[in-house]
């Protein structure tokens, strides 16, 4: 795992994987689709508090890590700034790689590759919300370790895109657990 200082210009290394997630796995049927895939950068991102952020869907009753779509010839931890950013209002103090979540959803006819990041920040700000996470009603959360593993793992997933997002974000915390980023 390397650890990537926000000072200077990054690239990120070709990252582990960290699992595979299909449509056998989640819901035990065959299938595969060929699409292209969506990138997003994601992370666990840990306060100088020692809290983590959860983004709360309140329309959806769901719980997950900040993250989201790398956009066309964007870098990835140009991405990954961005995203924290906006959905916390955090800036990304240190970065480490934790390793990707590869999504095949044949049910769905879509794909997505996962970059998960640790986030160490010091500066917080307002978040800065899409439409889309607005209508969603998401809210900015702060727990303990112990709640945000909570939260995330003993939510009810109600539909296949939750229960995706639930196995990615568990896969990032298992390996996140194993490193823990602390601050200066």
């Amino acid at each position: 795992m390397s650890c990537l200082s926000s000072y200077c210009n990054v690239k990120v290394s070709k990252m582990k994987l960290i699992c595979e997630l299909n449509d056998k796995i989640i819901t035990g049927q065959d299938g595969e689709s060929t699409r292209e895939p969506r990138k997003t950068a994601r992370a666990v991102v840990k306060n100088n508090c020692g809290l983590y952020a959860v983004m709360h869907l309140l329309k959806h009753g769901l719980y997950s890590l900040p993250g989201g779509g790398i956009e066309e010839n964007e870098e990835m931890i140009a991405a990954l700034r961005r995203e924290i950013l906006e959905e916390t209002g955090c800036t990304c103090d240190k970065i480490m790689e934790l390793g990707k979540v590869y999504e095949n959803r044949a049910i769905h006819d879509f794909v997505q590759i996962n970059h998960y990041f640790a986030v160490y920040t010091e500066h917080m700000g307002e978040t800065h919300l899409t439409e889309a996470e607005l209508n969603n009603e998401t809210q900015l959360e702060w727990h303990t370790w112990d709640e945000m593993v909570r939260l995330i793992s003993e939510q009810e997933s109600n539909t296949l895109q939750q229960k995706y997002i639930k196995a990615r974000d568990m896969a990032a915390l298992r390996e996140y657990a194993k490193v823990k980023i602390e601050g200066k």
